[in-house]
């Protein structure tokens, strides 16, 4: 069954977030992989393209890249995450941010992305942190989206505002306004704009459910109307130790398991609600997983098509044939 039609109506497609390590040649691999697994699009992440440098586009190493990209154009269609080390809350730098801002949707643009992951604002301690209020903070970041929103929507793209966790690195602590969802939910009504919604990340938003205290089903609820994209990953709830990813021998840490590896309900939340903004059903795992679970591309895919196939009935009565 195709994707729009009947059961995955709620969904405007398959993805798997590829990695290439800086390689064209396993960008092409992995690509291939994912097209022969069935998967209508991929999720890319340019962090490792040396396409975005002191915050500016690298014209010459992003060319390489998508010319592989073009390649697979026929059967794949594309969605990023954004540069990984974007915050726009981080006022004393905030020139180079705002290049790096600019130029990720530049890349996104080049790719012809439907969906964009966008990392929000963080606000650093002190004493590296700036005096600026949060509300001034999360002023000037609404703004910075408003301003790249018309340009986006214009090739068909959205932005998502990706949901957040406790920071579990031991030091250096961060905090985000994105860890709640009423506040994430706020931010993105704000800005009030087709093109700009939210990021689920399920793992994200499950460790900050159990560690900041509140009920993880009914945060996913909220944000269900303004998910325009899709991570889709496994973990068991539990904060991480010192180091940016955890234990999985412990369960602890932002783990990027395939979904059924872990503990999050996703029989629970999609038999219970529906995307009205149709995101991509997009998977993503943890850099070296995604090389080593390849063979196991087309049961990923048949997790996904299953789990969307719970969507209720009702819901999605009156969508567009």
């Amino acid at each position: 069954m195709a994707v729009g039609d009947g059961v995955y109506a709620s969904f405007s497609g398959f993805g798997y977030a590829v990695e290439d390590r800086g390689d064209p040649a396993e960008l092409d691999g992995m690509l291939q992989a994912v097209e022969d697994a069935g998967f209508t699009h991929a999720d890319i992440d340019a962090g490792l393209w040396d396409a975005l440098l002191g915050g500016s586009l690298n014209g010459r190493q992003l060319a390489r890249f998508c010319s592989v990209i073009d390649r697979h154009r026929e059967r794949l269609r594309f969605t990023m995450h954004g540069a990984n080390d974007l915050n726009v809350f981080d006022w004393a730098d905030r020139d180079v941010q705002e290049r790096l801002f600019r130029s990720s949707i530049e890349l996104a643009q080049a790719l012809g992305a439907e969906a964009i992951a966008y990392h929000p604002g963080v606000r650093l301690p002190p004493t590296v942190g700036s005096a600026v209020p949060m509300t001034d903070l999360m002023r000037y970041e609404r703004d910075l989206l408003l301003g790249v929103a018309d340009e986006i929507g214009a090739w068909g793209g959205r932005i998502g505002i990706e949901t957040w966790w406790c920071d579990d690195r031991g030091t250096n602590p961060h905090y985000s306004y994105a860890v709640w969802p009423e506040q994430l939910a706020q931010q993105v009504e704000a800005i009030d704009h087709p093109a700009v919604g939210v990021c689920l990340d399920f793992g994200h938003l499950y460790i900050a459910a159990r560690w900041f205290g509140f009920d993880f089903l009914e945060g996913v609820a909220r944000l269900a109307p303004l998910v325009d994209h899709f991570h889709l990953h496994d973990n068991f709830g539990a904060p991480g130790m010192p180091g940016p990813v955890g234990s999985a021998e412990l369960g602890r840490g932002d783990l990027h398991l395939p979904p059924g590896w872990g503990t999050i309900p996703f029989d629970e939340i999609f038999s219970k609600m529906s995307f009205p903004r149709l995101p991509v059903f997009n998977i993503e795992l943890v850099r070296g997983r995604k090389t080593r679970l390849l063979p196991y591309l087309p049961e990923m895919l048949a997790e996904c098509q299953r789990l969307a196939s719970l969507v209720p009935a009702e819901a999605l009565a009156g969508r567009p044939a």
